[in-house]
């Protein structure tokens, strides 16, 4: 059977905030229906589109192929037609896009998925799409294929739904692949990978870039996080030898040099993270030149003096740290189960190995009152105190569809029940845009007094390089070029 996988153009707020994800969750579903015999073919229209931009009157900018060449793209002989929907504000122009290539194949078979479906399951339903995807994507395609290629699908596999059935997706259970370790690395060949391996999601022009995905799940439940509904509360890691496999298979093949690993808990289990460290050492030892980071936020309480050591003399060119907040009784509120004290102890080995490092914290969260605000802030002046190179990053609460923090907030009457009921709402959805939450302890001016507060006490004032200022007019075929032997 014939697969169609479209990775769609993205929407970001503003030009300066576009980044390219290396579209991971498609690759997998490519890899493993080819090696289960089924022939791929994958439309990338941001990887494929990348100097292609439109600009909206309310700011945002689009970048990648049009609806139209993306329709023009699709064979004629195909038998499935897969849509990623990777963020939710990408799901309006994901909707039209789908809606015209029913105009051209009404009679293929259309399956959605990504953290879009998986999070909003009934609105995606709204879709042209047939069937919707919740969880993990690789097993579902495949079994839509072969039930396909048997005549017909007749019965659903776990985690699909059929759009014309709205009404089970509050009842769907997500699907979630048990051995994550059985999967194929991601078909990388099936795209023009050199465009992202010169272009890391973290905007980094100076290395050949490939982000990896060591592990999936997640057993923690913190309140504001959602990546429950996508991939789970179960940790399923892959082997250490697995990792290191694909690191060097980048390698041989992209000739990349930094790893951006984008697991949520990579560190989970220290004795495996040591391995995988271990093996990179090894690797530089013989002069392969390997520097990784890790994109997300690190569970504090598994960063043990040993594995920090490791991290230090592993090319470890920065780690995220998942503090969230500097109040006992706001992490209580998050439900996120952290000891502070535990927090310095940490922040004491990164400064003493000079680990380059970044804070994460969220402010303007619901029981955040000015009280716990003040002592948040003490808090981050310790870590200052202690650890006077580590960046402290604060974010802004942003309730993600699908969050318990948004039931909450709608219970409590801080947001409308409404607030994503339609894909024109939730397209200006972002991680800096508005201030969606207002309660007894704070409102919009009080954030932005806090907000205040935190930028003049913690984020230094840098001069900006004469690169920095210039990059902001430089179109990107001009980097490309510029960086092309990189």
């Amino acid at each position: 059977m014939h697969l169609v996988l479209i990775n769609p153009p993205f929407i970001f707020s503003h030009r300066n905030e576009i980044i390219y994800s290396h579209c991971l969750g498609i690759l997998y579903i490519a890899a493993y229906a080819r090696s289960k015999g089924h022939q791929v073919h994958v439309i990338d229209a941001l990887g494929e589109g990348i100097y292609n931009r439109k600009y909206f009157p309310d700011g945002l900018v689009k970048v990648g192929l049009s609806s139209k060449d993306i329709v023009a793209r699709i064979p004629a002989d195909v038998d499935l037609i897969g849509f990623s929907v990777p963020f939710s504000h990408v799901a309006q122009i994901s909707h039209e896009i789908i809606a015209d290539i029913k105009k051209k194949f009404p009679s293929i078979p259309i399956v959605m998925g990504g953290v879009y479906p998986s999070t909003q399951p009934k609105l995606a339903a709204a879709s042209l799409a047939d069937y919707i995807v919740v969880g993990e994507g690789e097993v579902p395609v495949v079994k839509l294929l072969d039930s396909l290629q048997a005549g017909g699908i007749q019965s659903l596999p776990a985690g699909v739904i059929r759009s014309s059935d709205p009404g089970n997706s509050n009842q769907i259970s997500p699907f979630y692949l048990e051995q994550v370790e059985s999967l194929p690395f991601p078909a990388r060949d099936l795209v023009s990978f050199a465009r992202y391996a010169g272009r890391s999601p973290r905007g980094i022009r100076t290395f050949r870039t490939a982000s990896i995905i060591t592990s999936r799940g997640c057993p923690f439940d913190c309140e504001f996080c959602s990546v429950h509904p996508v991939c789970g509360y179960r940790w399923r890691p892959r082997s250490a030898q697995s990792v290191l496999q694909e690191i060097d298979e980048l390698q041989h093949q992209f000739q990349v040099n930094l790893i951006e690993i984008e697991d949520d808990n990579f560190t989970l289990l220290p004795e495996r993270a040591m391995e995988i460290l271990e093996g990179i050492i090894d690797r530089n030892r013989q002069g392969r030149e390997i520097h990784w980071l890790c994109a997300n936020g690190l569970r504090i309480d598994t960063l043990t003096e040993p594995l920090l050591r490791k991290i230090s003399q592993s090319n470890c060119r920065t780690i995220n740290i998942a503090l969230e907040h500097g109040s006992e009784a706001v992490l209580q509120s998050m439900n996120k189960k952290l000891n502070l004290s535990k927090v310095l102890e940490v922040v004491r080995f990164i400064h003493e190995y000079r680990i380059p490092s970044q804070i994460f914290t969220i402010y303007g969260y619901p029981g955040e009152t000015r009280e716990r605000f003040e002592e948040a802030v003490a808090y981050y002046q310790k870590i200052r105190q202690i650890a006077p190179g580590i960046r402290i990053k604060f974010f802004h609460l942003q309730p993600y569809p699908g969050t318990k923090i948004t039931q909450r907030a709608i219970q409590a009457g801080w947001l409308p029940d409404n607030v994503f009921s339609t894909t024109e709402k939730i397209r200006h959805f972002s991680t800096d845009s508005a201030i969606w939450i207002e309660t007894p302890d704070f409102d919009k001016k009080e954030i932005l007094r806090r907000r205040k507060v935190l930028q003049e006490t913690f984020i230094e004032k840098r001069k900006r390089s004469f690169r920095s200022i210039v990059r902001k007019f430089i179109p990107d075929k001009l980097m490309d070029f510029l960086h092309r032997d990189n």
